[in-house]
This record gives C-alpha cells, sequence and structure tokens, in this order.
C-alpha cells in the first residue's frame, strides 16, 4: 500500500461526509422553514408535522426545565407524582430555550428543539463518516453505504399513504403484508432521513449509538477509547434507555462468532465490557424511578407491539436483499452460499409464521422461539466472510432482524436504526455483484464505469424512494395544516397562546381539562383528513403551558380512554348533577371551552357558569372553576 494512501483515504472520505452531511441537513430544514414562514396571519407554528403528542411530551419536559427544574414530572396525569425523572438532552434543551422565553414558549420550545433536530442531524452524518474511517470500509462500501444508512428505505413508497398503518384502500403488494404498511412508511426512529425530519430525541440517540460503537471498535487499540464510551452509554441510557440493548445484543452476537471462530481478543472483551458498564448508574436511577413512581409504572408498561415481521421486512427489502449477498462464505464451493441461504430461510420462516399474527394483541414471538431466532440469525454471521469489520456490521444488521421482537413490552422501540447496519450490508452485496456481474478483464473498462453508475443509480432510487415520500408528505401536511395524527393542527389561532399567557400569570400546578379532538376528513381519497373540526388541545397545554392536563395523551394518561370520555363529557352533558361529578372526578382548575358560534356542529353546554371567564376569544374561552360549587 502506498504511504499517502491513508491519507487520501481519510480526506476523501472526510470530505463526503462533510458534503453529504450538509446535504442532509439543509434538506431536513426545509419543511421546517417553510412551515414557519406559511402560517396563516395571527397563528403560531407547533414545530413539527409528525407525531404531536410525543412531542407535546418533549416539549412539557422542556418547559420545565426553562422553569428551573432539573427532575420532571408526567404532565398528562393529574396523580401526585414524586417528580423524578431526570432527562439530560430535554434538561439542556430546557437551558437553551429559557434564553428565548421572552418570546413566548410555544415559540422558544419549537425553535430549540428543530435546531437540536437539525444539529444532530448534522453531527450523525459526521460521526458516521468516523465510523467508517476507523473500521476502514473499502472506499466504495463507505460511501453507498453511508448514502443508504442515511436515505434507505424499503418498498413503502409502492403502498404509500400519509396516515395509519393498514392500507386503506386495500393495495395489491399488501396481499404479502396483510394490507399492513411497511415500516418505512410510519415507523421514523428505524430510519435516519425519516429520524432527521421528525425527531431531535432519535438523532441524539443515533449519535451515542454510533459513538458507543466506534469507541468499542477503537477499543481494540487500548485503553483510550473506553472513557468516552461509557459516557456515551451513560447518555443514552439516560436519553433513550432502550437503544443499550441494541447494542448489548450486537456484541452478545458478534462476541458469540469470535469466540466460535477463536478469535476472540480477550483484552478487547474486557475493554468492551467495561464501556458497557457506563450505563450502570442510569441503570439504577430508572429502576429507582420505576420503584417509587407508580405513574411513571403505569406509562412504562404501556404496550409497544412491534409491526408484524412482514411489515418489517418490506420496509427495509431492497436493503436487505442486496445485503444477504454480502453474507456470502469465502470458500470457492458452493458452501458459500450457506450463510445467505440460511439468513433468506429464516427470514421467509418468519414472514410465513406471522401470517394471520395480530399485532395489536400478543407477542409474535415467545422466549425460547425468540432465542432460536437470535441464534439462527447469528449463525449466518458465522458463516460469512471471516473479516471482522464484515461481522461487526453483519451482527448488527442481522441482530436487528429479530430483536424488535424481543417479547417485552418496549419492542417496537428496537428497531431504532435499524436502516444504518442494512445500508452497509446492501453497499457490500451491490459492490460484489457489481465486480462479478462482467468479467474481471472489463471490470476497469470505461464502459464497465458507465453502466455500473447507471446501475448504481437505478438501484439507489429503488432504494430511497421511500424517503422521497417522507419529504413530501410533510409539505401535505403544511398544507392541510394537519399532523400525522389528525386531532392537531401544524398552525394554532392566538386564542391558544393568549390562554398559554393566562395560564403563565397564576403560578402553581394547574389541572386544565380541554374538550378531546375530532379529526375532519378529507374529499381527496389520496390524502385522508385535513385540519381537524376541534384540535385536541390538552397536550398542547401541557407541553407549551406547562399544565397538568386530564386526558393529555393516549400513553401517558393512566386510564387514558376513561378519562377522554370524562372530559368529553364535561363539554356535553346536560345532567348538572352528572357535570359536577364529571368535573370533581377531572380535579380540573381550568376548563377550555370551544365558543359554539365557532364550532356549531359541536353538542355543546355554556360552561361559564361554572367558574370564572378569564380569557375570551374569537374559537376558544378560558374558564377558572368554582370548585367551591362542585
Amino acid at each position: 500500500m502506498p504511504e499517502n494512501e491513508p491519507l487520501d483515504y481519510n480526506i476523501n472520505l472526510r470530505r463526503f461526509t462533510l458534503r453529504l452531511a450538509i446535504v442532509i441537513t439543509i434538506i431536513a430544514a426545509i419543511p421546517w422553514i417553510l412551515a414557519a414562514q406559511s402560517g396563516p396571519s395571527g397563528s403560531f407554528y407547533i414545530g413539527s408535522q409528525f407525531s404531536t403528542d410525543d412531542q407535546m411530551v418533549y416539549a412539557a419536559w422542556i418547559r420545565q426545565a426553562m422553569n428551573g427544574s432539573f427532575m420532571f414530572d408526567n404532565r398528562f396525569a393529574v396523580e401526585a407524582q414524586p417528580g423524578l425523572t431526570v432527562h439530560i438532552y430535554f434538561w439542556i434543551l430546557g437551558i437553551l430555550a429559557n434564553l428565548f422565553k421572552s418570546m413566548g414558549a410555544w415559540i422558544a420550545i419549537p425553535l430549540i428543539s428543530n435546531l437540536a433536530r437539525l444539529a444532530f442531524t448534522f453531527l450523525f452524518i459526521v460521526l458516521l463518516g468516523r465510523f467508517v474511517r476507523k473500521i476502514e470500509l473499502p472506499i466504495f462500501v463507505a460511501k453507498a453505504g453511508m448514502i443508504l444508512a442515511t436515505l434507505g428505505g424499503g418498498l413503502g413508497f409502492m403502498m404509500w399513504q400519509a396516515f395509519g398503518r393498514i392500507a386503506d384502500p386495500p393495495k395489491a403488494l399488501g396481499g404479502l403484508t396483510d394490507q399492513r404498511l411497511p415500516i418505512d412508511v410510519w415507523q421514523p426512529e428505524a430510519f435516519v432521513f425519516a429520524s432527521s425530519l421528525v425527531n431531535g430525541l432519535f438523532m441524539v440517540s443515533l449519535c451515542l449509538i454510533i459513538t458507543v460503537l466506534t469507541q468499542i471498535w477503537d477499543a481494540q487499540k487500548g485503553w483510550r477509547a473506553v472513557p468516552l464510551g461509557a459516557a456515551a452509554m451513560l447518555l443514552l441510557m439516560n436519553i433513550h434507555s432502550y437503544d443499550v440493548l441494541i447494542i448489548a445484543f450486537t456484541l452478545v452476537a458478534f462476541g458469540a462468532v469470535l469466540v466460535a471462530q477463536k478469535s476472540i481478543d480477550w483484552k478487547w472483551a474486557l475493554r468492551a465490557a467495561v464501556i458497557g458498564l457506563g450505563a450502570i448508574p442510569a441503570a439504577l436511577w430508572f429502576l429507582y424511578v420505576m420503584r417509587n413512581d407508580p405513574v411513571f409504572q403505569a406509562r412504562a408498561a404501556t404496550l409497544t407491539y412491534s409491526g408484524t415481521f412482514r411489515q418489517l421486512l418490506f420496509g427495509i427489502l431492497p436493503l436487505f436483499l442486496l445485503g444477504a449477498v454480502s453474507f456470502r462464505g469465502e470458500s470457492e464451493s458452493n458452501k458459500k452460499w450457506y450463510a445467505p441461504a440460511g439468513l433468506v430461510s429464516v427470514s421467509f420462516l418468519l414472514f410465513i409464521a406471522g401470517s394471520g399474527y395480530d399485532v395489536e394483541k400478543s407477542y409474535f414471538l415467545e422466549p425460547i422461539t425468540w432465542l432460536l431466532a437470535f441464534a439462527a440469525v447469528t449463525a449466518t454471521v458465522y458463516l460469512g466472510p471471516k473479516d471482522k469489520k464484515w461481522q461487526f456490521l453483519a451482527a448488527w444488521a442481522a441482530v436487528g432482524l429479530v430483536l424488535p421482537y424481543f417479547p417485552q413490552l418496549f419492542q417496537r422501540k428496537l428497531a431504532m436504526g435499524l436502516v444504518i447496519p442494512w445500508g452497509f450490508m446492501a453497499a457490500y452485496g451491490f459492490d460484489w455483484l457489481a465486480n462479478h456481474a462482467v468479467p474481471k478483464a472489463d471490470v476497469n473498462s470505461e464502459s464497465f464505469r458507465v453502466r455500473r453508475n447507471l446501475v448504481t443509480g437505478v438501484v439507489f432510487l429503488l432504494c430511497c424512494a421511500s424517503s422521497l415520500y417522507w419529504f413530501q408528505r410533510e409539505f401535505l401536511f403544511i398544507r392541510n395544516n394537519v399532523s400525522v395524527t389528525t386531532m392537531q393542527p401544524i398552525y394554532l389561532s392566538s386564542d391558544v397562546s393568549q390562554i398559554i399567557k393566562k395560564l403563565d400569570e397564576t403560578p402553581g400546578r394547574k389541572i386544565l381539562v380541554a374538550r378531546p379532538g375530532i379529526a375532519s376528513n378529507s374529499a381527496d381519497p389520496s390524502f385522508k383528513f385535513t385540519s381537524p373540526y376541534l384540535p385536541d388541545l390538552n397536550a398542547i397545554f401541557s407541553g407549551y403551558a406547562g399544565v397538568y392536563t386530564y386526558a393529555g395523551h393516549w400513553s401517558e394518561t393512566p386510564e387514558y380512554d376513561k378519562r377522554r370520555y370524562v372530559a368529553d363529557g364535561i363539554f356535553q352533558v346536560q345532567d348538572p348533577i352528572k357535570l359536577n361529578e364529571f368535573l370533581r372526578e377531572s380535579q380540573a382548575d381550568y376548563l377550555v371551552e370551544p365558543i359554539a358560534a365557532t364550532f356549531p356542529e359541536l353538542r355543546s353546554n355554556d360552561l361559564s357558569t361554572v367558574g370564572e371567564v378569564i380569557f375570551e376569544g374569537t374559537q376558544y374561552r378560558l374558564i377558572k372553576v368554582d370548585k367551591s360549587r362542585l
């Protein structure tokens, strides 16, 4: 190898990484900038188009940090809480948002959240480039892999729709997925580009995952890499704890392969274990909170089943098929195809077993069958190439196929960053196919390079098409003034900001009930919903005003369905006795009532008699409940 080749390799990849980081970050910024500049006069932009209710959970933590809290409680539950939650990421965002507090929380929080999302999008790609250089991937695999890891997806674009997870209307390809949409349509945490559009929490978590894996790889050289790796594990356990399991199971599979091959470096294994121990302090605090905060226990017990294996597989299918090629062994005999055949066979069995599986009611795999599946995919890594860097990535990719079916409540969260290792596996597979599709004598010819570039463009377009659909969907949401929840618009009237100001003027703990939202169907069959008839403001007020809402969030609020019924009843019930019963049940200090003239289709009461009207707008009034009359 020429002496200057490593230098050229590093400079080449650094330049490529910087350009990719700039391009992706700019693209991820466009919907936010456009939405922020396009709102109706007098309205304010809530800051995101995706999973508004979850975004408001994060906003509520940021708001608490703005008010000087380091430990947070759940603003979507009215029960007494010890307030033990510590979240470093949102605490820091709260400190930064406090610099803009004079603009109003409804401006400061979205501003800081989006700037953080873009900053960590840029940082992730920079860190991904560092990871690639550390493990010294071949230059084509490195560049192609980074593109596919950041922009890759599956076949979701072939049955795309803006809302939901069930194909509506049923689509031809849906026969293979039981009419359920592939995960690249609706599960952003599994995909880098989707995450860069919708959620800074996902991007900072991906930064920490890639940092830990880089430091573990670098720990082969000695202990110097350990402190940073352990610190990243500590932060990851605090910020997005489930991701620690992704790293742990990946390392178990990778370590098992090295042990079976009798090639493991036990000093390296010890250093990697010490990096993993960095998660222990945050894990112990997590357990302490679980034992001492009943509201947190209830939230943690919320079922988050993964989509079916068919949805997962079709969500990465082009990457999976190319990546399976990279599992070929080094033997010249047919044995080199044992690993790809094994990987495809395991996936086919899971695909068949998933037929008719009710994703909402049960685990797909029980503990024993999950362990067998985990062992089977690990075995395919063992049978594949003996290149350690390939095995490191392949263990991550192979484990990623079965980890989202780990039989625990939080399993869906274990698909985090699934596209990343499969992007590199696909680059390996495509590189091999491109170099073996023609006689060796033609590999360096000009005509071969032209054909290869053309085929590469077509393959990349197929692999990345779903990212284009994610991007265009953001503009559809903006144009139709609706978030993916269907219950919240992305622009809210000045009445809402005025109510937030009024709530801010009253110190102390406040419980608020707003009428639950009502979605609005669209006349356009290609876009099912438009701006909701009645926005659900409960989550918004918890997020930006920091109040406790009785029925604020489907997951954060205990017995949400029951409480939504009570909240809705407050605004509809005609019987004064029943009204007082509902008000006592909700413990409401404040009500946000839709004004009948603005929402004429609602069956409603005039609740101004239950207390003092302290704000009267054109759409909503804020009522302070007189509890002495209940």
